[in-house]
This record gives structure tokens, sequence and C-alpha cells, in this order.
């Protein structure tokens, strides 16, 4: 039996959670304590839908922080009930719990009910009224005391007024810090890739091969000819689950996680900020971003939606790994293919999970496959495999599979080991001629990974046709072994 991922919680850390109705300024506050801005944000209701968390640090403390959507007892259907329930889940794992009320609109029915639940919860509650943005805003606070609590903080989130005060409640408030706290597991550790353009470590390796490439490695050298930079230990694998709506992406996560971490429902567009969430499988850490179903932009008519869709663009741009989940009983869609673009434009490894495999006859992968061929042939790099979140068969193998890519995705070449590819190829295949003249290709290096990135150099650089690029890149795929990652190749003159 395979073990089960787990999330990587950090325990030794206090939980504050912020509470309230809709629109109150839940997610404004999440981004001020977190100093972030992931948490979307607009004057409508019931943008926030999932848990999402975040750590604080004031005046050498830690603690994190969860956002909720926002509880309205008279809303009705599956989206609404859902958003209660994960409240319910964050108010359970809390230390201290934040009531934000609209300090502009004063108390409501729904703000009283919800401060007596939280008080037949037992929990710490601290009376948050925002939207405070000046002394003219201020009377509004005297009659919120009439719920009993001793002080009510009125603050402004979005311009960050009468924050400090919070702050230290917050502090007073929280469990007494133990001087050994457990640690479970150690906090997620932040992972810069490298920028598409060559860095400066990487031109001077190659001014370097250009001086003395013979040199790099002698013929006998032994060991691989391909080694990752990967360090399995150390290395957090960030995954992006991207894809149209209604594709399943929230359901594999929380499959992945163990437990409802994300709010599903048949609705599309459920999902709208992305999530991270970090898990642990095998001894490797992964972090899971959910994102928002990616549609075309002439169909989205609600802000929220545009800046939804964009930051699941972006999450694509911050992750090792995208996932592109496509609901393969629907077929593949024009915008599967343009997402599987926009993972190629950003150089990361492409692992395409086929869900909702239950729904699909036997007889009928085989042309879904065919169709995946001819409609993402400009992506024939990319690794593939099904999958069904509902049955939960093959979604672990999505962490082993993108565990395989990633490793692809940092490896490095030996230059012995690529020359001596490299004169083979030229012999067996040269290239073509150029306005009548030969191109001479001299030799080729591997300038940086992640993704693995090559230079040849050339006489003529206009001279290497798209064609040829093609062909070479599908070489180096073939002969040393690269799984699932983009190869990009550049042409460079050589100097005198």
């Amino acid at each position: 039996m395979k073990a089960v991922p787990k999330p990587i919680v950090d325990y030794s850390l206090p939980v504050v959670a912020l509470v309230g109705r809709p629109n109150v300024g839940k997610s404004t506050m999440f981004n001020r304590l977190t100093s972030s801005h992931f948490a979307i944000v607009e004057d409508q209701p019931g943008v926030t839908r999932d848990r999402r968390y975040g750590n604080c640090e004031y005046d050498g403390r830690q603690f994190r922080v969860v956002d909720t959507g926002g509880i309205d007892f008279t809303a009705e259907g599956s989206i609404a009930v859902g958003m209660r329930r994960q409240a319910e889940m964050a108010i359970a794992e809390a230390d201290v719990v934040l009531l934000i009320v609209d300090g502009q609109h004063g108390l409501l029915p729904d703000d009283r009910e919800i401060f007596v639940k939280l008080r037949r919860a037992g929990k710490k509650i601290l009376l948050v009224a925002n939207k405070i943005d000046g002394p003219r805003h201020e009377s509004h606070v005297n009659d919120m005391y009439e719920l009993g609590c001793r002080e009510i903080f009125g603050v402004s989130a979005a311009h960050g007024r009468g924050m400090p005060d919070l702050l230290d409640a917050i502090l007073l408030a929280l469990p007494v810090e133990e001087e050994e706290a457990q640690h479970v597991e150690p906090p997620l550790a932040d992972f810069e890739h490298d920028d598409t353009a060559l860095s400066e470590d990487a031109l001077a390796a190659i001014e370097q091969a250009e001086s003395a490439h013979e040199e790099d490695d002698g013929p006998g050298d032994e060991g691989p000819d391909t080694v990752s930079e990967a360090d399995l230990s150390k290395d957090v694998i960030r995954i992006a689950l991207v894809g149209r709506p209604n594709a399943g992406k929230s359901s594999l996560v929380n499959t992945l996680c163990g437990e409802e971490r994300m709010l599903v429902d048949s609705t599309p567009g459920t999902t709208r900020d992305p999530i991270d969430t970090p898990i642990l499988h095998g001894g490797q850490r992964f972090s899971l971003i959910d994102t928002a179903g990616i549609r075309r932009r002439v169909r989205v008519h609600e802000p929220s939606d545009r800046i939804a869709m964009t930051m699941a663009e972006r999450a694509i741009e911050r992750a090792d790994v995208a996932v592109l989940v496509i609901d393969a009983s629907e077929g593949i869609g024009e915008m599967d293919a343009r997402i599987a673009g926009l993972v190629a434009d950003a150089g990361r490894v492409l692992l395409i999970a086929l869900n909702k495999r239950d729904l699909v006859p036997a007889a009928r992968m085989k042309e879904i496959e065919a169709e995946l061929d001819r409609k993402l042939q400009f992506v024939p790099w990319a690794h593939r495999m099904w999958c069904s979140a509902h049955t939960q068969k093959g979604v672990l193998k999505i962490l082993d599979e993108a565990t395989r890519c990633y490793r692809s995705f940092a490896s490095r070449v030996k230059t012995s080991a690529l020359n001596r590819f490299f004169a083979g190829i030229v012999e067996k295949h040269p290239p073509p001629l150029f306005q009548g003249k030969p191109i001479r290709l001299y030799y080729i290096t591997q300038a940086q990974t992640r993704p693995p990135t090559f230079v040849v150099s050339v006489n003529y650089t206009e001279g290497m046709h798209f064609s040829y690029r093609r062909y070479l890149q599908n070489q180096l795929r073939e002969t040393f072994g690269f799984v699932g990652t983009p190869i990009r190749l550049l042409a460079r003159a050589k100097t005198k």
C-alpha cells in the first residue's frame, strides 16, 4: 500500500482565523498581515471561497493566518454551504479568531450570530471594526460594545490604520510561547527560478568554453554524462495545477492532500484565488498550487474572474512543474492548447493529466491520445498520464512523475559528452546551406538549467533554421533522457 501524502503543517505556530460576513475586508486584512498580495480583493461579496494560509511575523513572534470565505446564513446552494464549512474548519483549528465587521455599516444580524457561535465554541475573539478610514467613522465603533467585548479595534486594513494596536492584542491573546516548541516540518523555503535570459555566470561559462572547450572534460572522464542538480532533500517542487474550468483541479488537490482542502463544486469557476498547499510525500516536499480555470477572456465579464485568470497564468511562472488537467470525457479543447503554450513559453515542465478516466470507455482512450498528439503537436516533449480524482486511481502518480520530470528540468550534461554527441549528429545530419554557404557548427555547451539551455557556436547564426534547431533538440532529449522538460537551444556567433 502506497504512503498517502500529508499536508505540511508547522504546529509550533499558533493560528489566527479571519472570519466574518462577505465583503467586510477579510482578504485585505490577510494581505496586510502576511505582507502579500496573493488574496484577490474586490468590492463584491463571495470572492474568497477556500481557506488560504499565510505567515505573519510581528515583534519577534510568528503565527499563521487563515483567510476564509464570507459566512452568509441566508445564502443557499452548494457553494455557500461549502464556504461555511471551510470557515468552520478554520475556526476549529484557530487559537484566536478575528471577527471582522464593516465599521462603516455597523453591526448586522449575521455579525451577532457569528459572534454567538464563536462564544459557544469557546474561542478567543477579537472584534475588529474594519474600514475605519478616518475620524469621521470612529463613532460607529461605540455602537458595537453591545456585544460585551472589552475592546473593539477600529482599523483600516487597506491603509494600515490602527494595525499596530491590533497586532499587539493578537500577541497577547496567543498561547504562551513554549521554549522548545515541537517543529513537525521545516517551513517551505522560497525558490527563485533562473531568468529566461542567460545569466552572467552562464555567459561566462560560454566564454570559457569558447576559449578552451576541448579541455573541459577529457574523453575518458568517468561517471554519468548527465547529472541532475536537483537536491530532492532540500528542494520544494512547486506544482501548479492549471486547466479549463471544471476539469477537476481542486478535486485532485484534495485527493493529494487527503482532506477537503479546496471547495469542490460542479459549477465552473468555483476556485478563484491560487491556493498554495505544502505537502510531504515519500520524504519529498511539494507545494501544490490550485488555480482558477483559464477561459477565453472574451467570455470573462466579472473583474474578479479576470484577476483570477491572470493570477493562474502567473502561477505557471512561479512553478517548476505545470500539470495541465484535462477533462478526458470532454476531449481536448482549444484552451488546453493555449494553456500548454503558456507553459512552454514560461519554460516549465509540462505534465498532462488526463483526468476523469472513470468516465472514458477503454475503446476511446486511443482516440483521445491521438487527438492529444494532433492538437498539442507543438509540445511533443510533454509527459502525459491518466488519472481519476473520483476513484483516486493514478493520482499519486502525479507526484512521482513530477519528481522524475523535475530531475530532468535541473539536469546538466557534461561538455565532453555534449561534444561527442554533437560530432556524431553533425556528421550524420549536417545543417543545410545558408545562401549557398556551408554552416559550420563548432561546438555545443550547456549554459544553464531550469530549463536546460544549450548554446551552439556557429559561423552564421541566421542560418540555423527552425527545423534544424528542433532536430537538435529532439536528439538531445533522446540521447540524454530529458523527460517532460522543454529544451532551449540558442545559436551564438563564434568570436575571434
